[in-house]
This record gives C-alpha cells, structure tokens and sequence, in this order.
C-alpha cells in the first residue's frame, strides 16, 4: 500500500498559503508515517485527546434549561465566548477560536485520512477483522462528529422541507478542496450512511467501550432516527442494539458518594461506547444550581436524586452523577437511553403495552427497593408525556437536553420557552427560535466563503 505522511509542517503551509478551505487543523505530531493497521487503529484510538473527547456538545450543554447560574457567578466568567453563549448571544465567539466547529472537523479528519487509504490494503488484510474494525471505527467516528455537528450548527431535520444550510459534509483528507455547505437532508443521510456501514463491520464486543461496536452503531442509529422522526427505524435500532446488551444498573446496588467509577465506562454495564464532554468551567459545582424544575421532577424514592445530585459551597445543587465518573459529563451511548428510545417510539407507533412496559423497566432500577409502583397509563398524549418527563429524569447532563428541545419544540403540546435572568433581565429561547442555531465562527467564514448561519 502507500505511505501516507502527513506533518504539522505541510498542513500549516496548506493552511496559510492556499487560503482555500475553512478547516483550523491543528494536526498532532503523532500522524506521522502510517503504513499499517496498527498504525490506523492507533489514530482511532487516540481517544482521551482527540476522538472520545466530544466538543461538539459543550454549546448544547451550555444552552439547555437544565440549570442556571446567579448573576455573580456569570459576571466572574473570565471565559467571555462561553458567557456569551449562556445567554444565546449569537455573536459569542468574539474573535476567538470555534473549539466546537474545529475540534469536530479535526476529528472528522482523522476518520478521512484512515478512510482514505484503508481500501489500498491488500485482499487478505482486507478480509481480516481488524480491517473491518479500523474501518468501521472511522465510518462511526465521522458519524458521530456530523450528528453533533448538525445539533449546535444547523436547523433540526425536517422530513417536509429540505434546508440548503446543513453541514460541509468533507469526506476526504484533502484539506485544499473547497468546501460547500450540503443541505440538512443531505448531512443526516450520510450519518445513517457511514453508521449503517460501520454496524456491518463492527465487533459486537470492542476491546474498550471508547471504541465504537455493533451495539453503539444501533444505538447511535436509534437515537439520530428518533431526531428525523422515522419512528420505525428507530424503534427497529434500539431493538437491535439491546438484543446485544440490555442490562440496566440497579441503582440501590451505588455508593451514592461516588456511584460510578472513573474508568471510562469499563465497569458500567449501561455504557455501551464512552465519550465526554470537556469540562467547561461554568457548569462547574461551584458554579450551576440545577433548575428547581428539573430537580422537582424526581420523587423522594427515586434515587437517582441523590445519585445524580449533591450541595454544593454556594447553597447550590449541582450535578455529580456523571457516568464518566469524574466532573466531565459523560455524552456517549446507553442502554438505559435506548429503553426510552424503545418506548417512545412504541408509543407513536400505537404499541402502548410495549411503550408502558420499557417505560416501567427502567423505572424500577431507579427507585428504592420495595418502593416502585408500576405506572398504569392507557391514554397514549399521557404515557407520551410521561416517558418525554422521564428522558429529563434518567438523561440530564448527557448532551441531549438541546436536542430533545429542538426536536420536541416542533410539537405544539411539547413547544417550550427556554429562560435566563441576569441582573434583573430575563433572557428567552423561544420555541423554533433561530438561536437554535449556533453561528459558525467568524474566521471559518472568511476563509472559507461558506454561508453564515
């Protein structure tokens, strides 16, 4: 096969002499000379500094309503950008580097460059499994970084109309090809493209959860097929990826001190791929206070009130339970989401018995022993109400509260108003709003033509 060789060096020069593409790739010094799989399945692996640690989420997390801060605490943020951003300023990048625009295509550069070259192995390699999984983890890994793009970047998918604003969809490592914007339809059809061909390939046992397998491209199918509203297949993929594995953690069986273990997802039976979010400074325990109504969503029994959540120095409550089992939350791929998958889309598709009972399932691994009384709901507006309720419940600080709000505000009897006070001003994220949409930063935009948001 070829030698591929790929420097600081020559990307800089690309960058600064052609002034053609948009991307500010800061390669790393380990891409070097790649002649084997090993050589590739070490640049998928790179997964605390580059592939596992997912950027793309901190504009959703800083976003959502699942907490607010005191009008001290934000008028001591030093990180302006971020300040900005909690308030939906759509200008907050102020100059700065677009940490989520860039990291995300630094990383869907990496699955190109593997991409690129993996098919000039010859036959029996080819025919091997760690082709297949080299392969496969850079399909889903593309994937990944598109979906999360699309959330913070563009409009929420629509089935009836198309918008032309969807993502540069770069599937090549050439960084000298000028890039266009591809429509909303376009950019999920190549998710479910690239993801439906890793689930081909993939192992159903990864060697580590930070790499991806057939159970998280089911998984992660089921959760941007809820996104698009086909029901069916997402129904079909979160069937598929809990026939592999569907433990859930009884939640009596914790340390509520330190519930989960810091070991990137190894020891969790519900983690099904690990990927975190940065830290971000100001959702930091002594910074958030939880939103009362998120907080009052869960009742005495329910220990996830206490799993999830602790006092902070400030009187405050923050958020402690997450499964990376350190201060970054954790973003990646569970069984436990996949049951609220499963039965929400039971649910939409008139299967309410089904609905009810994966809805229950979950339920009872949450609530104290002996305590948990099966819900019994026969009108489908309610037991769909009430499942949307559990996803604040059982998925606070994944990373999907933004689009769940996205995606839900496009229903009247879910449309919710999104509101910030600081200093005595209130601040509002309306249903729909375009401040859905995040603005690409300003030097992508020069140097690329691209369109603005």
């Amino acid at each position: 096969m070829k030698c591929l060789v790929i420097t600081l060096y020559t990307i800089s020069i690309f960058l600064i002499s052609c002034q053609e593409d948009f991307l500010d790739v800061k390669s790393d010094r380990s891409i070097g000379t790649m002649r084997s799989l090993d050589d590739y399945q070490a640049l998928m692996d790179n997964s605390t500094a580059k592939m596992n640690s997912n950027a793309a989420h901190v504009l959703g997390l800083i976003g959502s309503d699942e907490y607010y801060l005191t009008t001290a605490v934000w008028e001591a943020l030093t990180n302006i950008p971020r300040k900005e951003a909690y308030l939906w300023n759509l200008n907050y990048y102020k100059g700065s580097d677009g940490d989520d625009w860039n990291d995300a295509y630094s990383r869907i550069l990496h699955t190109n460059l593997v991409l690129d070259n993996i098919d000039s192995f010859d036959a029996s390699e080819k025919a091997g499994e760690k082709w297949k999984n080299v392969k496969g983890s850079a399909l889903f890994f593309r994937a990944l970084n598109f979906y999360q793009l699309a959330q913070v970047f563009c409009k929420p998918f629509s089935a009836d109309t198309d918008d032309p604003l969807g993502l540069p969809l770069r599937l090549e490592a050439d960084i000298t090809l000028r890039s266009k914007r591809n429509s909303v339809k376009e950019t999920y059809a190549r998710v479910i493209q690239d993801l439906k061909e890793s689930a081909d390939l993939l192992p159903v046992t990864p060697l580590a959860k930070m790499r991806p397998s057939k159970p998280a491209a089911y998984a992660l199918l089921a959760r941007v097929s809820l996104l698009m509203r086909d029901y069916q297949s997402a129904l079909t993929y979160a069937d598929l990826a809990l026939s592999y594995s569907d433990e859930l953690i009884d939640y009596n069986t914790l340390n509520t001190a330190k519930p989960f273990e810091a070991d990137y997802g190894q020891s969790n039976p519900e983690v099904l791929f690990f990927c975190y979010a940065p830290a971000v400074n100001l959702l930091g325990r002594a910074r958030m206070h939880i939103d009362p109504e998120l907080y009052d969503l869960y009742e005495e029994a329910d220990l996830r009130k206490v799993v999830f959540y602790d006092k902070g120095s400030i009187n405050n409550i923050f958020f402690k339970g997450s499964y990376h089992g350190s201060t970054p939350f954790f973003v990646g791929l569970s069984t436990s989401e996949l049951y609220l998958i499963r039965s929400e889309t039971y649910v939409r598709l008139n299967q309410m018995d089904q609905g009810l009972a994966d809805l229950n399932v979950l339920r009872s691994k949450r609530f104290e022993t002996g305590s948990y009384i099966p819900l019994l709901i026969d009108e489908p507006s309610s037991l769909l109400y009430e499942i949307i309720t559990e996803r604040r419940r059982e998925l606070a600080f994944r990373g999907l509260r933004w689009e769940d709000l996205r995606r839900l505000n496009q229903e009247p009897a879910f449309a919710r108003t999104v509101s910030k006070e600081v200093n005595g001003t209130t601040y509002e994220l309306l249903p729909n709003s375009g401040k859905y949409v995040w603005r690409i930063p300003d030097d992508v935009i020069e140097l690329s033509g691209i369109e603005q948001n």
